[in-house]
């Protein structure tokens, strides 16, 4: 077989797991046509391989099973087995089981993993590849200050000196929701309304293991839109703690905003007084935040993006599909996606048609799948009556074993319907080593 001898430059931006996957498949691409050159910045000056539970459902599933990736995965789970719906006291309204079918997934997946330990997988990857000789640096600590495209290519600027000025043949924005990246790229084109808030706010954070703890997920709801989360790490050392806060409606609130915008130890001091004394553990994740070192607060969106590519650049991940529940999925597939349809072309001419091409292969079933699970105003009431009447739905369907039930917690992604077929890219006759 004839080797290629053109390279394509390619410059991704945010190593986050959709960025950090991307440069994993293509620096491993079986039999590419052309051979990658890839630079993976990330602001950060260290790798974030930090961040609690994430799932990887739908053809995701297939994706890691072509790369390699699965029995390290499976090994990395969290441990978790299934779902108890729990109220103030600690009593259980619902209990949903892991299927134990990785095509039929419940609210617990059989591939649940640390987004960490995910992200550590695909940096190691990366890493692994640089050592073998592939065409791949990552460069922490640095950001895109600027980007013009041009006819011989992207013309980029860096901010903080660690690259030179230069010419890339594609750029690709996985900088997450708030991407600065997507506005270089979309300009004017790229709307504050491409954003979609959900009144959701989530703090994460890691506790100390306690004997009585176990590996379901306990999901205590109570009213006034709070909700309090406990789940296992396959570490046994730690569990993951969410404290939740939905408005009343999908819009953001000033009160909130000034929270996400302060320091942390702020926003701890506003946990605090909101979940004082509220059921359940909440004594216990309260006092959780004066010792924890990994403690993160954000609001939750989704974001939907008329385009996901112009000319040679193109948004990937959460910068162009947020969606709760199968975000990661999404991201492992636009991955695998992009890289196959880059790795397919002969010439750098082709770059814009390889980017059209991902983008016809996704969107469908993005759309399809990007509003799979419950709103969250009604999965989080704001009254009494509200909560009653959702803790009475919850256990009735679970008595009544409603299948269903379980998938819409889930996020969606899963299931015959939802099946999708995708081009191999040479892929599965490849021996490939996480």
């Amino acid at each position: 077989m004839t080797q290629p001898t053109q390279h394509l430059s390619i410059l991704i931006s945010g190593a986050g797991v959709a960025g950090t996957a991307l440069a994993y498949m293509l620096a491993r691409q079986p039999s590419p046509k052309i051979i990658p050159h890839i630079t993976l910045l990330e602001r950060s000056p260290v790798p974030r391989t930090t961040g609690q539970a994430i799932d990887i459902r739908g053809p995701a599933v297939d994706v890691i099973k072509r790369l390699g990736l699965e029995p390290e995965i499976k090994r990395r789970h969290t441990s978790e087995t299934g779902l108890l719906f729990i109220d103030a006291k600690g009593d259980v309204i619902a209990r949903i089981d892991a299927t134990g079918d990785a095509k039929r997934q419940s609210a617990t997946s059989e591939y649940e993993i640390l987004r960490g330990d995910l992200a550590s997988l695909l940096v190691e990857g990366v890493e692994r590849a640089r050592e073998e000789g592939k065409h791949v640096q990552v460069v922490y600590g640095e950001t895109m200050a600027g980007m013009q495209e041009e006819e011989d290519g992207v013309h980029v600027t860096f901010s903080n000196g660690k690259l030179e000025a230069q010419v890339f043949d594609v750029v690709v924005g996985a900088d997450g929701i708030a991407s600065s990246t997507r506005g270089m790229i979309f300009g004017s084109e790229d709307k504050r309304e491409h954003i979609k808030p959900s009144g959701m706010t989530l703090g994460f954070y890691s506790i100390p293991r306690v004997p009585e703890d176990d590996d379901l997920w306990h999901w205590c709801v109570l009213d006034q839109g709070l909700a309090m989360h406990l789940r296992p790490h396959g570490n046994k050392k730690t569990m993951g703690v969410y404290l939740t806060l939905c408005a009343p409606t999908a819009e953001r609130t000033p009160e909130m905003d000034m929270v996400l915008h302060s320091h942390a130890d702020t926003q701890k001091a506003f946990l605090r007084d909101r979940f004082r004394n509220v059921g359940w553990q909440s004594e216990r994740f309260v006092q959780g935040l004066a010792t924890t070192d990994d403690f993160y607060m954000s609001h939750w969106s989704r974001v939907v993006t008329p385009k996901w590519h112009k000319g040679r650049c193109a948004i990937l991940g959460d910068a162009a599909f947020a969606t709760m529940g199968i975000g990661t999925s999404f991201a492992l597939l636009g991955a695998y996606l992009m890289a196959g349809e880059l790795c397919s072309i002969e010439s750098t001419a082709k770059v814009t048609a390889a980017l059209e091409s991902y983008e016809n292969l996704m969107r469908p079933y993005v759309t399809k799948n990007s509003f799979g699970g419950p709103g969250m105003q009604w999965m989080n009431p704001q009254t009494k009556w509200g909560l009653k009447f959702l803790q009475t739905v919850m256990k009735t369907v679970t008595a009544l074993r409603i299948p269903q039930i379980a998938m819409w917690l889930g996020g969606g992604g899963d299931g015959p319907k939802n099946s999708f077929q995708f081009p191999d890219y040479g892929w599965m006759n490849a021996e490939v080593a996480a």
